[in-house]
């Protein structure tokens, strides 16, 4: 190959590299202002199945039965040496109750506007207290959301109350 053609496809190789780098950080640009990637660390999750997901930054209308996260504010607790949900944690929890609605929480069970969303307090003792600590009868309050876990020792709004709408980042999906 002589040195005209060999610098002339060097040249057209470098052109056509850099914009697929162009179109790749652009790419990227937009992702990262419309997605978020979220991963459970934990060995037992409260979204059963749910490993990795994918956080919607532009769906932050939460509707019920939904999967949406949303970052913890005046939730952290500390077990055994350990911190978990310090503020700012991303977490991701199925919506049971919209502004409102009526939750009431036992010891036996959950229920929102009547109808059972969820079993027991089983980290009551975990955390502590006695279940009746976390026992009550109330309203979803304005601009807040009621968040629980699938599984039945989710930390979640059965401990520590409601969401605030802006604490919500986005609408979950499962990807893992």
């Amino acid at each position: 190959m002589s040195p005209r053609n060999w610098f002339a496809s060097r040249r057209r190789f470098l052109i056509k590299a850099a914009l697929i780098t162009v179109a790749l950080l652009g790419a990227t640009a937009w992702f990262r202002t419309h997605y978020r990637i979220g991963i459970a660390t934990q060995a037992s999750t409260c979204l059963p199945g749910w490993r990795v997901f994918l956080v919607d930054l532009g769906d932050r209308a939460p509707k019920r039965g939904g999967i949406y996260a949303f970052a913890a504010r005046g939730i952290v607790v500390k077990i055994g040496g350990h911190t978990f949900f310090t503020d700012g944690t991303l977490i991701a929890k199925e919506v049971a109750g919209l502004p409102g609605d009526e939750v009431e929480v036992t010891r036996e069970r959950t229920t929102v506007n009547g109808a059972a969303v969820g079993e027991g307090l089983a980290l009551a003792r975990t955390l502590g207290r006695q279940a009746s600590a976390f026992a009550r009868s109330e309203h979803v309050p304005d601009g807040h959301y009621f968040f629980m876990g699938r599984s039945h020792d989710s930390y979640d709004g059965r401990y520590w109350g409601y969401v605030a709408a802006d604490q919500i980042v986005g609408r979950a999906m499962k990807l893992l």
